[in-house]
């Protein structure tokens, strides 16, 4: 993607642009949304890479402690999640609730995203504030199965 086509696409969404872009590339807009954050959200991979390659930091959090990691696995984007892994955002930052990317994942039913996360080495024992585990969390077979390997992966 070109600089141009990015700078309209922040401009759009309603980011503030300079000159070089990445100047102002962790720039925000409403709950502190990042556009790195926003593109995982949208699942758009092209953005996505376009942003990690000026330097957009993967390691930033909203207002309810999510980063792009987690609205990567929100669109359902296993690729904008490899992405970003690879770009060192952080598999174990949990949100306001508690809840990791691999919570939601599991609690889901996202289960390739559940996959991708363990394989990276996400903590499945980490607990909401209610007290509830990925495992405990698993809406369907595939991610109960996972779950359950890890944690007896874990305890071996």
């Amino acid at each position: 993607m070109n600089e141009h086509a990015l700078k309209g696409w922040l401009q759009q969404a309603g980011f503030k642009t300079a000159d070089p872009l990445s100047d102002n590339i962790d720039s925000t807009i409403a709950n502190a949304t990042t556009p790195l954050m926003h593109a995982a959200r949208l699942g758009e991979l092209d953005i996505v890479n376009a942003l990690l390659t000026l330097g957009a930091d993967a390691t930033l959090l909203n207002a309810d402690n999510n980063g792009a990691l987690w609205f990567a696995c929100f669109s359902d984007s296993e690729a904008c999640a490899a992405a970003l892994i690879d770009a060192g955002a952080p598999l174990d930052t949990q949100n306001i609730n508690g809840a990791t990317a691999l919570i939601y994942c599991a609690s889901a039913g996202k289960t390739p995203l559940v996959q991708l996360l363990l394989t990276a080495g996400a903590d499945p024992q980490l607990m909401t504030l209610d007290d509830f585990t990925a495992l405990e969390l698993a809406a369907n077979p595939g991610c109960l199965k996972l779950l359950k390997n890890a944690r007896n992966t874990a305890h071996a």
